[in-house]
């Protein structure tokens, strides 16, 4: 058994959801925003996923702050994003050091300028909607987005800049802390990922980079699982499962009042385990009766010696993992209540 395990990079990724002006007739009133990655990308090339990517140290720079100031945003106005009572993994606890601002920020901030990266999109609020109490999140496009996005992907840092030229304010307050995923210990390049949800009351549009973004597009959280059960497009684990669990709200307004009573209560780590079956594999997650004490014991894969289906009747007690038979054949089985205020994914299938 191997324990030589490669280091965990901090990231953040935004499930971007806005209203549908063409629901009627639909099941749900809103669509997600997923991007497809390029061939070329070192890291699940050609999946589908929200925006987001890797932390980097000017998210996490204390001229963030200055920026705040400058607008009579003080650091104790802040804290209102920080206000979670219960629980949370490792990348929310705030570093000893005085040279970082709270991760609780620096997440926001990691995510929203990968928004922008990647699609285009500024969320942000200027002088004018900086009291705006509605919860949904504001964006702005009367600029040369081309031209920013550009200089943007090429140097982080530039994102404080940007913002600074236009005198805005990154809107971290729309994002609601949604999910933590951690890759499982059998990838060579590991990531925990701080999901966050914010909700729009229109679709922005998009622009993507050519380098990282194939394409993107909106579409009900429903429509993006079948067309993954399609074989249109590849959801990876953790994008099934939240938009599976996004099926629990056909309103857009319930999941965001939902998102914001619910984020109090504070998230625990989604740590897939991987077991290799004959015909497939299963991703245990934390709750399940089979899940190990320790999940990053080897990064070796784990050969189950079984079938899917003869795994899982295998199976005591309490059920939350995930099937796979192939990337476009999934399931997920929960069978237990969950006591941090979260809903259970929904099978797409029954819908």
């Amino acid at each position: 058994m191997s324990k030589v395990l490669p280091k965990i990079r901090s990231s953040s990724s935004l499930i971007l959801l806005a209203k549908d002006q063409a629901a009627k007739a639909k099941s749900f009133d809103y669509n997600a925003l997923l991007l497809t990655r390029t061939q070329k990308s070192s890291f699940m090339p050609e999946s589908s996923v929200f925006p987001g990517g890797v932390c980097d140290t000017t998210d996490s720079s204390p001229a963030w702050l200055e920026l705040f100031r400058r607008n009579e945003i003080s650091a104790a106005k802040l804290q209102g994003i920080n206000n979670v009572k219960g629980p949370r993994p490792e990348i929310f606890q705030a570093k000893e050091d005085k040279k970082t601002i709270d991760p609780s920020l620096a997440l926001r901030l990691t995510a929203l300028r990968e928004t922008f990266e990647e699609l285009g999109i500024l969320l942000c609020r200027d002088s004018r909607s900086l009291t705006s109490t509605s919860g949904y999140g504001k964006f702005y496009d009367q600029f040369d987005r081309v031209h920013w996005q550009h200089i943007v992907h090429n140097d982080a840092s530039q994102f404080l800049e940007l913002c600074k030229q236009l005198d805005v304010l990154p809107d971290v307050w729309s994002l609601r802390e949604w999910s933590v995923w951690r890759t499982p210990s059998t990838f060579k390049k590991r990531f925990e990922t701080a999901f966050f949800v914010t909700a729009m009351e229109q679709e922005p549009s998009a622009h993507i980079e050519p380098n990282e973004v194939k394409d993107c597009a909106w579409r009900s959280p429903l429509e993006y699982l079948r067309a993954c059960l399609r074989k249109e497009l590849w959801l990876p684990p953790p994008q099934f499962y939240e938009l599976s669990r996004c099926l629990n709200f056909s309103s857009l307004e319930s999941l965001r009042q939902f998102a914001a009573e619910r984020e109090l209560k504070g998230i625990g780590l989604i740590h897939p385990v991987i077991y290799k079956c004959k015909n497939g594999t299963v991703h245990l997650l934390p709750g399940d009766g089979a899940y190990p004490a320790d999940p990053d014991a080897s990064s070796d894969i784990i050969q189950a010696g079984v079938s899917v289906e003869e795994f899982r009747a295998q199976a005591h007690g309490k059920l939350h993992r995930s099937e796979h038979w192939n990337q476009h054949q999934s399931q997920l089985l929960i069978n237990f209540d969950r006591d941090d205020g979260q809903v259970h994914p929904l099978d797409p299938t029954k819908l």
